[in-house]
């Protein structure tokens, strides 16, 4: 079944295309990668699923309805989450208080939703009230994915998680994304580091240019000499 279905679509920034006629669907419970160079407009897609770009052609459907050009606010009530590369915490609040913003439409108690958060990232429940703007890297991702779940998402899409990480907190990363996946959360990543994010989906697409280039399981992708020399370092 599938939870989110992007249709030819054609997006960017006013005048300048970046994205032409890409199509990409992701199965409910399932993890899809995005991957390509620099340039591929990776970025501009997730933007425009999530309603931050208004696409000139093409349709996004999720959870059986369009959302072709929808507000963000109105995509996250839908059940969708996002998690920017950048700008993506609040560095001057605690982590608490970080989660809290996260519940920002929430009017029932959340506190039990708080604590699974805290129960999925061990490291975050010992600094419960540490300002985020303080914390490493991968901790202020860590945060942000939490943030992002808070809402109990049926998507959760982001955009470059292992950037700039060490190779220890970037596996670190991937193995909580494998768990969040498995309490039933379908998660769409855009990532440079390829070969680590296609082997945790279950499929993945590269993009050249604003286009699909190949679309194959992880596995299939991983395994394509192509792909390989192109976009994973042979």
């Amino acid at each position: 079944m599938s939870l989110l279905t992007v249709n030819a679509v054609t997006s960017g920034y006013g005048d300048m295309e970046i994205l032409h006629g890409v199509s990409i669907e992701v199965g409910a419970g399932k993890i899809v990668t995005v991957i390509g160079p620099n340039g591929a407009g990776k970025s501009t897609l997730m933007k425009t699923i999530f309603g931050l770009l208004t696409p000139t052609a093409g349709q996004i459907t999720f959870a059986e309805k369009e959302i072709t050009g929808l507000s963000p606010d109105l995509v996250v009530r839908r059940g969708m989450a996002y998690v920017p590369q950048v700008e993506n915490i609040f560095p001057s609040l605690t982590v608490n208080e970080n989660l809290e913003m996260g519940a920002f439409i929430l009017t029932d108690d959340f506190s039990g939703q708080m604590e699974e958060i805290y129960q999925l990232f061990p490291i975050l429940n010992d600094r419960r009230k540490q300002r985020v703007g303080k914390m490493s890297g991968g901790e202020r991702q860590m945060v942000a994915m939490g943030r992002a779940l808070m809402l109990d998402p049926k998507l959760l899409m982001l955009d470059e998680p292992s950037a700039a990480l060490a190779p220890n907190l970037a596996a670190t990363i991937f193995e909580r994304i494998v768990a969040i996946n498995a309490s039933g959360v379908a998660i769409l990543i855009v990532e440079q580091n390829a070969k680590e994010s296609l082997k945790v989906s279950d499929r993945g697409y590269v993009l050249a240019s604003g286009r699909n280039r190949f679309e194959d399981t992880g596995e299939n992708l991983l395994a394509n000499q192509d792909v390989g020399q192109l976009y994973l370092g042979g």
